[in-house]
C-alpha cells in the first residue's frame, strides 16, 4: 500500500500473508493512512519464502538534544566500522534531504562505506527494502507494546533485520515525518538501536542510509528488493 496527499507520500506498508488472510490485511492497510487523497493497493503472488528465526535485538536511548543524539549515533557507527567521514556524509544527506533534486527520496541511499559515494542506480528513487514481514505480527507487536514501542518500531525493525540479512553493514535512519523525531542505527554488532531525538520537531527531512561495501552491490539490491523474508520472532 502506498498513499499520498497533494502529491507527497504520506504512508506505506506491506504484508506477506496467506490467501485466507487477504481481506483482513487489506482492511488494515486501508485504515493506516491518517489523511490522503490517493491510495494504491497492489496484490502479488510470491513464491518460496525464507523464514529467519530472530530479528535484531532492540535497545533504546534518549538524549537532551539532537546534537547529543547524533554524536551518539556517529560513535556507534564508527564502532561498527564505518569511517567517521562517511558517517558525517550520511548525516548531512539526511539533514538536507537525500534527493538530488531537493527533498526526500522514497527509498534508501546506498553509501560506499569507504568513500561515502552513493551507489544506488537512481539517486532520486533510492533502493527500497520490501517483501519482508513477521510470521506472527500480532504476537511480536504485543511483546513490543509491553516495552513501550509502537507499530513504527515493528515495521522498522523488520526492515532493518532484512537489511543486515542481505549484507548491509550498518544503517542510519530517521523519519521524514515532521512530527516523528526518533531514529535508529542498525547493525549485526549492536542490533536495532533506537535513538531520540535525531532531528528537531517540524523538520521535514529524513530517510535511510545503508552503509555497504561496493563489491556485490547488484546482489545486495536484488536481495533487498526481491527476496521474500519472514521473521519468526524477537530474540530471547
Amino acid at each position: 500500500m502506498r498513499a499520498s496527499l497533494k502529491g507527497k507520500h504520506v504512508s506505506g506498508g506491506e504484508r506477506i500473508i496467506t490467501e485466507e488472510a487477504i481481506p483482513e490485511a487489506l482492511c488494515e492497510l486501508l485504515k493506516r493512512p491518517r489523511e490522503h487523497d490517493f491510495l494504491k493497493l497492489t496484490l502479488e503472488r510470491i513464491g518460496e519464502v525464507e523464514v529467519l528465526e530472530y530479528s535484531l535485538a532492540v535497545s533504546s536511548f534518549e538524549f537532551a538534544s539532537v546534537e547529543e543524539a547524533r554524536k551518539f549515533a556517529l560513535e556507534k557507527l564508527v564502532e561498527i566500522g564505518v569511517p567517521e567521514s562517511t558517517v558525517r556524509r550520511g548525516i548531512q544527506l539526511l539533514s538536507e534531504g537525500p534527493n538530488p533534486r531537493g527533498g526526500n527520496t522514497r527509498g534508501a541511499v546506498l553509501m560506499d562505506i569507504e568513500t561515502g559515494e552513493r551507489l544506488e542506480p537512481d539517486p532520486e528513487r533510492g533502493v527500497r527494502t520490501v517483501r519482508v514481514d513477521w510470521r506472527d505480527r500480532f504476537k511480536v507487536m504485543e511483546h513490543l507494546r509491553r516495552q513501550g514501542f509502537t507499530e513504527r518500531t515493528l515495521d522498522a525493525l523488520a526492515i532493518a533485520t532484512k537489511n543486515v540479512y542481505c549484507g548491509v553493514v550498518a544503517e542510519l535512519c530517521w523519519s521524514d515525518d515532521p512530527d516523528y523525531i526518533t531514529g535508529y542505527v542498525a547493525s549485526s554488532k549492536y542490533g536495532y538501536v533506537r535513538i531520540t531525538p535525531l532531528k528537531e520537531e517540524g523538520d521535514p527531512f529524513g530517510g535511510r542510509i545503508y552503509f555497504i561495501r561496493r563489491e556485490g552491490v547488484g546482489d545486495l539490491i536484488r536481495c533487498l528488493e526481491g527476496k521474500p523474508l519472514l521473521i519468526d520472532c524477537l530474540p530471547p
